[in-house]
C-alpha cells in the first residue's frame, strides 16, 4: 500500500508550455472524489450528493508535496491527522484499489468511483492528452486519456421544482431566466417548448413556480431546465391578500387525520444536527 500518489500530465506542448491550472484543479479534485467514494463504498455506506462525513474527509484529502523534476508531475501525499498521528491504513487502501485497478473501464470499481475517474477524461483540455496516476510502489502507472467529445458522458436530467422570479424572456429562442427571490445575481437558465409562449408571456417579471427536468452542478445548484409546466406564484415580499385566500377556489385545508407521525420514538438533537449539516453541506 502506499500514502503518496503521482499525477503526472501528458501533451503536445506540457514540457515547454506547462499545463493550464483549470487541468491540474480538475484532475486533483476528480482523483480525491474517487478516494473519497472507495472510502464509503470500503465502509459500506451510500455514496450521495451533499458533504462527506468528517472521517472520510480527513483520511481521503490529499495535499501537494512538490513535483519530480524532467516531467509535469505533481506529487501528493494522503493528509495526516489533526493530531499529528499516522492514520489507520484505509486511505491507504482506497487509494491502493484505484492505483492498481484498470480505470474508468474496471467492472471492479464501484460505480460513483468510475464515474469519478471518467471526469477526469471528460473534463480535460484540449492541451493535455493524459493524465498517468502512480505511487511509490512501482507499479505501473494508471492512464487515463482525455475523452474524445462523443464519448463524454452526458448529463443526466432530474426532475426539478423550482420557485423564483421570471425576467430574461426571449420568444424566439424559447429561453428564459428563473432569478432567486432575494435579490441575488443567481439565477438558473430555462428553455421551454412553443406551446408555454403564452404563459411565458403573461407570466414574464412575476413570481413563479416551474416544474420540468434539468441539470444539476458538481456544487449542488442547479444549472439548466426545460420548462414542462408553468404557473403564477405569489412572492414571498408581496403582503397578503385576504379577499384572494377567502376566494381560493382550491384551498389547502389542514386535516389532522392525513398528518404523518413518527411510527417510533426518535432523538430530536440527532434529527436538528442532521438539518443543520445538510445546510452546511
Amino acid at each position: 500500500m502506499t500514502d503518496r500518489l503521482d499525477i503526472t500530465f501528458e501533451g503536445p506542448r506540457v514540457d515547454e508550455a506547462g499545463v493550464p491550472m483549470s487541468d491540474l484543479h480538475t484532475v486533483v479534485e476528480h482523483t480525491q472524489a474517487a478516494l473519497r467514494a472507495m472510502l464509503l463504498h470500503m465502509a459500506g455506506s451510500t455514496v450521495g450528493r451533499g458533504r462527506p462525513p468528517e472521517w472520510v474527509r480527513q483520511q481521503g484529502s490529499l495535499r501537494l508535496i512538490g513535483t519530480s523534476p524532467g516531467s509535469l508531475c505533481a506529487n501528493f501525499l494522503l493528509a495526516p491527522a489533526a493530531n499529528g498521528q499516522a492514520l489507520i491504513n484505509t486511505g491507504q487502501e482506497a487509494l491502493d484499489a484505484i492505483l492498481k485497478s484498470q480505470g474508468p473501464a474496471d467492472p471492479s470499481l464501484p460505480d460513483p468511483v468510475r464515474g469519478h475517474l471518467g471526469r477526469i477524461g471528460a473534463d480535460l483540455s484540449d492541451e493535455v492528452s493524459g493524465i498517468l496516476l502512480g505511487g511509490a510502489n512501482g507499479r505501473t502507472p494508471l492512464r487515463i486519456g482525455r475523452a474524445r467529445r462523443s464519448d463524454r458522458p452526458q448529463p443526466v436530467a432530474e426532475p426539478a421544482v423550482l420557485h423564483g422570479l421570471l425576467l430574461e424572456v426571449n420568444w424566439e429562442r424559447h429561453t428564459a431566466q428563473l432569478h432567486e427571490p432575494y435579490g441575488t445575481a443567481r439565477y438558473v437558465r430555462l428553455q421551454f417548448a412553443p406551446a408555454l409562449d403564452g404563459d411565458m408571456r403573461r407570466l414574464a417579471t412575476q413570481y413563479v413556480t416551474v416544474r420540468g427536468s434539468g441539470r444539476i452542478s458538481d456544487d449542488d445548484h442547479w444549472v439548466s431546465v426545460h420548462v414542462e409546466d408553468i404557473e403564477g406564484d405569489r412572492s414571498m415580499w408581496e403582503p397578503f391578500d385576504r379577499e384572494a385566500f377567502l376566494n381560493n377556489p382550491n384551498p389547502r385545508i389542514f386535516d389532522p387525520a392525513e398528518v404523518v407521525k413518527a411510527s417510533e420514538p426518535f432523538d430530536v438533537d440527532e434529527f436538528i444536527r442532521v438539518i443543520r449539516e445538510g445546510r452546511d453541506a
